[in-house]
């Protein structure tokens, strides 16, 4: 590093220590002087080589599937109930948040390839911010879920992701834990295509991570078999009554002390679909596993995932 840059990122340093009041710096202080903080880097540059490799497969899957992530075999239809009711065709874009995180997603606008805004009534300064929405989990919330929600050790555990379609969970578990089996499954052949081509691609170990073509509600074995489920909004994908049932159907087979991973609140959820009482005790919001692990993390990115433990 040269001079200039060591000037730099003192600057930048004191920037971010002006915003601190004076037991936060105290805070900081302890923590560079004990050198604590020396663990802690060599943590955050393991998961960064981490993360790197799920980089490098989004680009690949990038090659291979349309801009949007959608395939034009696949049914997508706004949800009518829920936080989600009031996205349509017109006001709602997708980006993947696997492929394309914040930083990329402001060069795409800047570039003119993806537009954030549309017009209300043709006349062009009359204009409403687009909604985007991911089908996907970021490269952050991924690793959220094994470095900080889940234990550490998974190593004799089998992990099924609902619907997976990129197979973005299915990397994530691969390079963010010792999960024994990580298991997808995915209604839509040509995404369960794409999760293969890429197991085979990187050289994965087809032994530890499997892809499952099928309606999960026709696979009741592979649900009981799970000790994490991790679920991503649904809303999109079935209606109403195909939603109530499939969690009928999840709170039939998953089996009691596993855990349950969703990107929204099943409160929030079971209420959307008139099943709270129905559901009533049935989990129970657990505390994360590795809290400690939260230093890596930017925690208001990540406050929309939830775990839960099966009573």
């Amino acid at each position: 590093m040269s001079e200039d840059s060591v000037v730099s990122t003192k600057f930048r340093v004191l920037e971010l220590f002006a915003e601190l009041n004076d037991f936060e710096l105290d805070s900081i202080e302890q923590w560079i002087c004990s050198r604590s903080y020396k663990k802690e880097l060599e943590t955050k540059k393991l998961m960064q080589i981490s993360e790197r490799c799920l980089v490098k497969i989004g680009e690949t899957i990038k090659e291979i599937v349309p801009f949007e992530a959608e395939m034009p075999s696949e049914t997508i239809i706004p949800p009518t109930v829920g936080d989600q009711a009031d996205c349509n065709t017109v006001n709602t874009c997708h980006v993947d948040e696997f492929l394309y995180d914040q930083d990329e997603v402001v060069d795409l606008v800047k570039v003119g390839k993806l537009k954030k805004h549309y017009c209300l009534d043709c006349n062009s300064r009359n204009v409403q911010e687009l909604t985007l929405i991911s089908h996907s989990m970021s490269r952050q919330s991924l690793q959220y879920i094994f470095k900080v929600l889940l234990p550490s050790d998974l190593e004799d555990k089998q992990i099924l992701d609902v619907g997976s379609r990129l197979g973005a969970v299915l990397y994530g578990a691969y390079y963010f834990s010792n999960a024994g089996t990580i298991v997808g499954i995915e209604m839509n052949k040509e995404f369960c295509d794409v999760q293969n081509r890429i197991i085979s691609q990187y050289s994965l170990d087809n032994n530890r991570i499997k892809v499952i073509n099928s309606d999960v509600l026709e696979r009741s074995d592979v649900v009981q078999s799970a000790d994490v489920i991790i679920i991503n909004v649904l809303d999109f994908f079935v209606d109403i009554e195909k939603h109530k049932e499939m969690w009928r159907f999840f709170k039939k087979y998953i089996k009691k002390g596993s855990y349950l991973v969703c990107n929204r609140s099943m409160a929030d959820t079971l209420s959307y679909l008139d099943m709270s009482e129905e559901s009533l005790n049935w989990i129970s919001i657990c505390r994360p596993s590795q809290l400690e692990n939260e230093i890596f993390f930017d925690i208001e990115d990540c406050s929309e995932l939830f775990l839960y433990t099966v009573n």
